[in-house]
């Protein structure tokens, strides 16, 4: 695979981080302060991590890491709510992740996106269980 498009998924993967950043730092900000928001706000700086991560990667590759983000979508109020987004969100990170890793393939790019990975389905986990805890 060609550095540009390498690039191309690692800028998609960071629009994801980021959206994920401001979704979980806007509701971790909004809910009192609880389990959940504590995991909302450490979630975020985890993400935040992710995308330094990716920056480097992509600025090895000569590339420029994007900054953007989709609309953000905030899901349903509360906690809840927010909870719920943010299991579907790590869903996706977690599907885009292992779509990119099998077309990067193996090297050390693939294993920094596996380390993310991982952690990606740790934070999965975590908001699930977070969930069955939380009352409607």
């Amino acid at each position: 695979m060609k550095n540009r498009d390498i690039i191309r998924l690692l800028n998609q993967d960071i629009v994801g981080e980021i959206e994920a950043i401001l979704i979980y730092m806007r509701d971790s900000f909004v809910t009192e302060q609880c389990p959940s928001s504590r995991k909302l706000e450490e979630t975020a700086k985890d993400e935040m991590r992710h995308v330094e991560w990716l920056a480097e990667l992509i600025v090895d590759l000569g590339g420029i890491p994007s900054m953007e983000h989709r609309v953000l979508n905030f899901g349903r109020s509360g906690v809840n709510g927010y909870l719920k987004r943010a299991i579907e969100l790590e869903k996706e990170a977690i599907g885009m992740y292992r779509e990119h890793i099998g077309l990067i393939g193996d090297g050390e790019i693939a294993e920094k996106l596996r380390h993310i990975l991982e952690e990606e389905e740790g934070h999965l986990k975590e908001f699930q269980k977070l969930l069955k805890g939380e009352k409607s």
